[in-house]
């Protein structure tokens, strides 16, 4: 068998026909069932009925429009579509169960149905957490939700199949109507339990706050009013009426949104990495001109004076070249020692430039933790060029590292010329290589870029990566 051809487009789109096909077959039989119930013997009954019957139908094209998108749909669509089909079992069993609402003959079916969809109802909670845990981080708060959440439905189901047998959650007289003897406490319960559960775990997430309160609005608020308006629907019929409205059309519908605004927000945070991401390409290809022209002066010199030295200069000359290039195109961090050797190549033919005025130091106390690729090299560059060139005795820049319990800590300070920070945040210049680098080490591991520095002095830059 040719195994291409299993997992071919044309089968998946066969199987999205077939789920859509049944959810409208299974339409028409729900519809089917309420013209045989006589719906027609009760007004209320008679508009619940239509109301259940025309959110199947919602939910029936929604769900036909994101499985005709399977194949391009990312994955919290997926499960938004799960999320959905869940919706669509509860509406199919409490619309039939509604139907035959006080006929006497059905008070054992009434019972079964009503049980299936108090189940599937609860079990909402588990297919949206899925769904929201789309864009949360995992963590121990999302694994501890994800374990209570499955617990109180398996827990809610134990207390169903109870209630068959002695009614706690809710009881069909043999007049096919509610007994109004029992209040169902364990069901709102239940629900207010999973709700917080939902709140905590977004509120607790790495989201920023305009994403927590646009996903708070959209599941709290609406979930919120469905439960209070199903639970209580005994009391206030119209109030039931609206949960079925919020539950099977609003509720859908602000997922709906919130997901297209989630991949516009990534869509946009996207394209700004990628615009700085450039930016970076561009600042290291476009390596300072006057370093490529006087490395190769004093190579040039070096051939008459001593041939072995240039012979050894040309070869690190190409080595930080051919570093540089490679560097470019990291996008994942490099060990710090792959980024130390590469500033010992850069620091090695600066000294043959200025061999009488620029010592360099090293106090290496770790190495195996990562920074982004030149995130350290460009800053002992600045130390050589705008702190020790600028002075006439020279001086000397040293590069430490050290680690503590929590993070690594890599250190360039020199005693150079050194400047007045404020001054340099209030003028018009664009630093764009500090920017960038700081982006850079924050975005790739976590971590910090601090400079200090007193003019006369000189200039420390700390680099904090940690652990």
């Amino acid at each position: 068998m040719n195994r291409q051809n299993v997992f071919s487009p044309k089968r998946h789109i066969d199987f999205n026909s077939f789920v859509f096909g049944t959810m409208c077959i299974l339409t028409l039989i729900c519809i089917a069932a309420v013209v045989r119930n006589d719906v027609f013997r009760d007004s209320y009954i008679l508009l619940v009925s239509v109301i259940y019957i025309l959110s199947l139908i919602f939910i029936t094209i929604l769900s036909g429009f994101l499985l005709s998108r399977a194949e391009k749909a990312v994955r919290p669509m997926r499960y938004f579509t799960l999320f959905l089909f869940n919706v669509y079992i509860v509406v199919f069993f409490a619309a039939i169960d509604n139907s035959m609402y006080h006929l006497p003959e059905r008070a054992a079916y009434i019972t079964i149905f009503e049980t299936v969809s108090f189940f599937f109802g609860m079990s909402l909670f588990l297919t949206l957490w899925l769904y929201q845990k789309q864009f949360l981080k995992e963590s121990a708060v999302t694994r501890a939700v994800t374990v209570l959440i499955s617990a109180a439905l398996v827990t809610y189901a134990g207390v169903l199949v109870t209630n068959l047998f002695r009614p706690i959650l809710f009881h069909i007289t043999d007049q096919g109507v509610y007994s109004e003897g029992i209040t169902d406490y364990i069901s709102i319960i239940t629900d207010f339990f999973c709700l917080i559960l939902l709140c905590v775990a977004t509120f607790s997430s790495n989201l920023s706050r305009s994403r927590k309160l646009s996903f708070i609005s959209c599941i709290f608020v609406p979930v919120l009013f469905a439960i209070l308006s199903l639970n209580q629907g005994v009391l206030n019929m119209n109030l039931t009426i609206w949960g079925i409205v919020i539950g099977t059309v609003m509720l859908p519908l602000s997922l709906i949104f919130f997901n297209a605004h989630d991949e516009l927000e990534n869509d946009i945070l996207r394209r700004e990495k990628e615009q700085i991401q450039l930016q970076i390409s561009a600042m290291i290809s476009q390596m300072q001109p006057h370093f490529l022209y006087n490395s190769l002066a004093v190579i040039e010199a070096l051939c008459e004076e001593d041939p072995k030295l240039a012979a050894k200069a040309t070869s690190a000359f190409s080595n930080y070249l051919r570093e540089n290039i490679d560097f470019a195109d990291k996008k994942n961090p490099i060990s710090f020692s792959d980024e130390l050797n590469h500033i010992k190549t850069y620091v090695w033919l600066e000294k043959l430039r200025f061999p009488n005025k620029l010592n360099i130091e090293y106090d290496i106390g770790c190495t195996a933790f990562p920074v982004p690729a030149l995130s350290v090299q460009p800053m002992v560059e600045n130390a050589i060029k705008h702190g020790i060139c600028k002075k006439k005795t020279g001086g000397t820049v040293r590069v430490c590292s050290f680690e503590t319990d929590t993070f690594y800590s890599v250190t360039v300070s020199d005693d150079g010329i050194g400047f007045d920070i404020r001054k340099a945040i209030d003028d018009d210049r664009r630093h764009l290589g500090i920017n960038n680098t700081q982006y850079r080490i924050r975005e790739m591991v976590g971590g910090s870029l601090d400079i200090e520095s007193t003019p006369g002095k000189g200039t420390t830059v700390t680099i904090k990566v940690p652990k």
